[in-house]
């Protein structure tokens, strides 16, 4: 190992995931709802409702807020959250939207402040040895072309923008001032008015609510061209993606940018063990702590397969052999910049394989080795093909309160429209019930069903492996590459034994074997049309 280095220090340096993912991500929706439920001035044609091209690019950090901080971007979050905090208090006449987000980019101020200091004890506990990386930086990728191209697409919807917005102020230029007359409100949001000459039209204004049959609406007019006097036509989103596609070019430019910066002198470096958590993912590990993770564009094949084939495994998954020793994992140098967000590279034999971002370990970051997980079962119950394995009552009672939950969320939009984050739960709400209505499992002479939150697996018998159990959970393995599922609690204690006797019989029976296929569960097009409801209620 090349330098000591603390590792309690290091892990206790940073700061935690919830200050950002629940925190300032919390505070964001927060200072956001009360910003839109706060009382504004009526659009009149006095004080008419204008666009805002500065507001309009002042949306770009707005949103980039939130989804900066989820995707730990801590630094450039906070950046955003502060940025648009002093731009809605220049802009924006609303007292409640100035003191909502003027705190929450105070606590963005703070949280950046702690961020870098965080970052700065990191890199001191990571120990002192340096190295310089070898030969050149690696030429230029696909991230500097998709910068490119980003940049001009943001610079045609700017031109875009300029020619809508002057072919909008000819038109009123040679507009008259009419009067419509309101003649039909449609779902609620859509207002018809009718011009002197008989000619229709139809408006979607800020609050149509305000809105009734027979009022009088001033409208300019430019033979069909008909706009309202009081909203005019706001065509100011055209900045708003320019704004967005521009800020992601400068995202991937700086990124680009911080990733060669690894050449230009002596880095920090630390050689740690390199295990495989997947295909692209590897866990950094210090003796016998969890590091980080870091994910790579390519398997870079650091460990040899622990199983010859996937009889091998499957002989192993049921306990009919002794798994296979686990050799000592491959250790990499991971050199750069020492902390959860920075960029570092990997070393293996004094070159570089790949460059990557140490990202936090997270639970679901386990290692899959062989010492499997839970006691084989072995071929036990008889049961009567087909069979259903279904929910216990207590997944029932689960499955209705979810429900009710569900239209609860339906019924509190229609009254608060702007709470959308409530359509975001209950669609969850719905997503969660239906799987507690399914069978979990389903056996038949040919495969066995599985029934998962998103996905409905059938696997023939010949490609199941078998099956752990782990307490009241089942873990099958099937397929080729050896894939594992675990069921949810199951109330059936002997499901694994029916389960492996279903499979036996099958394989006595030689049926053939064929594909593992999987498609989208029910549950799914019924999250997707609980989704259109809150859409267009």
């Amino acid at each position: 190992m090349i330098g000591p280095v603390d590792v309690q220090r290091w892990q206790a340096a940073a700061v935690p995931w919830w200050v950002t993912k629940v925190g300032l991500v919390g505070g964001w929706i927060a200072a956001f709802y009360f910003a839109v439920s706060a009382n504004e001035a009526p659009c009149t044609a006095a004080q008419p409702c204008l666009p805002d091209p500065l507001f309009s690019l002042a949306v770009v950090p707005l949103l980039a807020t939130p989804l900066l901080l989820l995707f730990n971007r801590v630094l450039t979050g906070c950046a955003m959250g502060v940025l648009f905090g002093v731009l809605d208090i220049a802009l924006d006449g609303s007292a409640v939207a100035n003191l909502a987000f003027g705190l929450h980019a105070g606590a963005c101020a703070l949280v950046a402040v702690w961020t870098v200091r965080a970052r700065a004890d990191q890199h001191e506990a990571a120990g002192a040895a340096i190295v310089s990386l070898p030969d050149l930086p690696p030429q230029r990728g696909v991230l500097r072309v998709v910068a490119v191209l980003l940049v001009v697409f943001g610079f045609l919807t700017f031109v875009q923008y300029g020619l809508t917005n002057d072919a909008i102020e000819q038109h009123i230029a040679n507009a008259s001032r009419v009067e419509a007359q309101v003649v039909e409100i449609k779902d609620t949001y859509e207002v018809w008015v009718e011009l002197p000459d008989r000619q229709r039209t139809a408006f979607q204004p800020l609050a149509p609510e305000s809105y009734q049959v027979g009022d009088a609406v001033p409208v300019l007019a430019d033979g069909t061209w008909v706009r309202m006097e009081n909203e005019p036509e706001d065509v100011t989103w055209w900045l708003t993606i320019g704004g967005a596609a521009v800020f992601f070019a400068i995202m991937m430019a700086a990124r680009e940018r911080r990733r060669r910066a690894l050449w230009s002198g002596p880095v920090k470096a630390i050689r740690l063990q390199a295990r495989p958590l997947g295909p692209r993912r590897i866990l950094l590990r210090y003796g016998k702590e969890d590091i980080a993770t870091v994910t790579t564009l390519a398997d870079l094949g650091l460990e040899e397969p622990l199983y010859h084939d996937t009889e091998q495994f499957g002989r192993v998954w049921r306990g009919e052999e002794d798994p296979p020793l686990r050799l000592d994992p491959a250790e990499v140098l991971v050199a750069g910049e020492w902390h959860h967000g920075g960029q570092v590279a990997l070393l293996v034999e004094g070159e570089v394989v790949a460059t990557s971002t140490l990202n936090r370990v997270r639970p679901r970051h386990t290692v899959h080795s062989a010492h499997l997980p839970g006691v084989p079962v072995t071929a036990g119950t008889p049961v009567d093909l087909p069979h259903a394995i279904w929910p216990g009552d207590r997944r029932r009672i689960e499955g209705v309160v979810l429900l009710l939950g569900a239209a609860g969320a339906l019924i509190a939009l229609k009254f608060y429209p702007e709470l959308i984050v409530l359509g975001l739960i209950g669609v969850q709400c719905v997503l969660s019930a239906v799987t507690r209505f399914q069978p979990m499992l389903r056996l038949d002479h040919n495969s066995v069903v599985l029934y998962t939150g998103v996905f409905t697996y059938r696997v023939p018998w010949a490609q199941l492996h078998g099956v752990r159990r782990s307490g009241p959970q089942l873990m099958l393995a099937f397929g080729p590459h050896g894939d594992v599922l675990t069921t949810p609690h199951l109330p059936d204690e002997e499901a694994g034994e029916k389960l492996m006797w279903a499979r036996a019989r099958s394989l006595v029976a030689e049926h053939p074997g064929d594909r593992v296929t999987r498609k989208l569960n029910i549950s799914v097009l019924i999250g997707a049309a609980y989704a259109a409801l809150v859409l267009f209620i």
